[in-house]
């Protein structure tokens, strides 16, 4: 049985990093017969959960009409997502992080994503950098009971095209390839 693999990169740079750590991963999934979808949720226009509540009287629908409607029907298709994002100020950028807590109506209507992953690049040389991101992916993931496939994470990458042969990038490659 072929996994479907939802990505989901966070980057509002188009060519960045973390897009070619999304895409070395990509290959590696498609490689090992998994179907493959990508969102690029850093470049979408997503404005953040209201609260509102709307989603548990209208079976899961939110009430904010704007990207995060197309991106609904690929968070129902998938069983394992991954967030492929840079980090910003200890954390997600502020757009994948829209799209995470947009999420929220997967509690009236669940998703269904029992396996998650992450791909992180930093421009930072201390590593330790990630560790409040890192932290925040796992706690999320516990509580959502997902089962993380793993992490791969790149620092001292900040220039356009500084992670081009990084070994993050194979690291990236073989996690896709061992979702077969």
């Amino acid at each position: 049985m072929s996994c479907k693999v939802l990505v989901v990169t966070g980057s509002p740079r188009i060519g960045g990093n973390s897009d070619t750590l999304a895409e070395a991963f990509i290959e590696g999934a498609k490689s090992s017969g998994c179907e493959v979808r990508r969102i690029d949720a850093g470049r979408a226009k997503i404005a953040g959960c209201l609260g509102c509540n709307y989603c548990f009287s209208h079976e899961g629908a939110c009430v904010q009409q704007d990207d995060m409607q197309q991106f609904y029907p690929d968070l129902h298709w998938a069983d394992v997502l991954v967030y492929a994002t840079p980090l910003y100020c200890f954390t997600y950028p502020a757009q994948l992080k829209a799209f995470q807590d947009r999420m929220f109506c997967g509690i009236a209507k669940s998703f269904n994503i029992p396996r998650v992953g992450l791909l992180l690049c930093l421009e930072d040389k201390d590593i330790t950098a990630a560790d409040s991101l890192l932290d925040t992916y796992k706690r999320s993931n516990a509580y959502t009971h997902q089962e993380s496939i793993g992490e791969v994470v790149v620092n001292a990458v900040f220039e356009k095209g500084a992670i081009a042969g990084n070994p993050g990038l194979e690291k990236a490659r073989e996690l896709g390839a061992s979702l077969a």
